[in-house]
């Protein structure tokens, strides 16, 4: 917690969606929704949490 120890492999990274240091296996692989088992609003204070995302799932 006090970060006093180097990590034994830092990943570089060329870009914020660079996937290159995961196996293709699971990069290949067709993402699938998981809702919730039943619908519910998001407090005030949860959507703030989530205020810098910009991902809208369409329905349809």
């Amino acid at each position: 917690m006090a970060k006093k120890l180097k990590p034994p492999f830092v990943p570089s990274i060329k870009e914020p969606t660079d996937v290159s240091n995961f196996d293709s296996d699971f990069t290949r692989l067709q993402p699938v929704l998981s809702p919730p088992s039943k619908p519910f609003s998001l407090s005030a204070e949860q959507q703030e949490a989530f205020a810098d995302f910009d991902f809208c799932a369409l329905h349809g």
